[in-house]
């Protein structure tokens, strides 16, 4: 800094100019960085956007092309992952207001659209041919195929998602609206009897289950012949349906189930179970997108599925 006197010493000239800049120097506002380094002044930190949804193509192990809607998570590896199973005869598309809403709390969602629906209505047969699946004659084995190849093809999807370090899937949550009720519980078993072999880790990874105007039977699948398996029992699982609707006999009944077995295994307690009894007649997608429920299941979720060092930590994937 020029003091005042060392400035008489100069020439007229170049004293104005020097005070001229000085002037303005003083004038200028403090940098960024400046005001960073500033003791006791705190680093302003912004949050990052969520990604923009995004369209994916999931290929089953039987060749056929799968089209999902994968929302990212700015959590990475502290994600849980949500695996949303649509209801019979419907799509992603109009589940994506309450999937946003759910990444912006810091889940990961994935919506598949199944064989026969939305952008997955087509196959390519023995002979190269490019066909279309006809819903109203698919039977019990191409149901197993929902199950065993559309759903398997989503979590071989999480698990890349996974390794890539962008969300955490042995904190997996599954919600089954409707007809895929019975296709998540279906899926969720047989995860379930995957074994761990030494530290590698093959199934296991759905830590809840949520079913939404669930069915209790659909072309040959029949959801009590899942929920009875010792593993199903004990997960935490929320069971929604509108008082009003076609579906609440049905709710009860499979909440009664689970919860007398639940209390059976364990010692007269039904811990995990949440029945959420609406008071309207709501039922499949306009159900589990009203916000009251979307909120439900969010606490639900928060309450259950948690991620530390010690339960439902990140484990890199084979």
């Amino acid at each position: 800094m020029i003091s005042s006197l060392s400035l008489q010493f100069l020439s007229r000239r170049t004293g104005l100019l020097l005070l001229a800049a000085a002037s303005l120097i003083v004038c200028l506002p403090s940098s960024a960085s400046a005001q960073e380094t500033r003791p006791g002044r705190q680093r302003r930190t912004t949050k990052p956007a969520e990604p923009e949804p995004r369209t994916v193509t999931l290929t089953t192990r039987d060749g056929v092309k799968l089209r999902a809607i994968y929302l990212e998570s700015t959590k990475k590896k502290q994600a849980i992952p949500i695996l949303l199973i649509h209801e019979w005869g419907g799509q992603a598309s109009p589940y994506l207001p309450m999937a946003k809403f759910y990444q912006k709390q810091g889940f990961a969602v994935l919506i598949p659209e199944y064989r026969a629906h939305g952008g997955s209505r087509t196959y390519v047969d023995r002979g190269g041919r490019e066909r279309e699946f006809d819903p109203q004659r698919m039977g019990r084995s191409d149901m197993e195929a929902i199950v065993s190849s559309d759903l398997e093809a989503a979590k071989g999807f999480l698990k890349d998602e996974n390794n890539d370090g962008k969300l955490n899937l042995n904190a997996l949550v599954v919600i089954g609206v409707g007809e895929g009720a019975i296709f998540g519980a279906t899926w969720t078993q047989r995860d379930w009897a995957f074994p761990s072999v030494g530290r590698k880790k093959q199934g296991q990874d759905v830590k809840a289950v949520i079913y939404v105007s669930p069915k209790k039977t659909f072309k040959g699948l029949a959801i009590d012949k899942v929920i009875r398996d010792p593993a199903m029992i004990r997960l935490p699982t929320m069971i929604v349906a509108g008082s009003g609707s076609d579906d609440a006999k049905e709710a009860m009944r499979l909440a009664k189930q689970i919860e007398a077995t639940k209390k059976r295994i364990g010692r007269g307690s039904a811990t995990g179970l949440v029945p959420m009894m609406q008071s309207n007649s709501l039922s499949g997608l306009a159900l589990a997108t009203h916000e009251p429920v979307v909120a439900g299941m969010m606490k639900f979720i928060g309450e259950y599925v948690t991620i530390t060092d010690e339960i439902n930590e990140w484990i890199e994937r084979q």
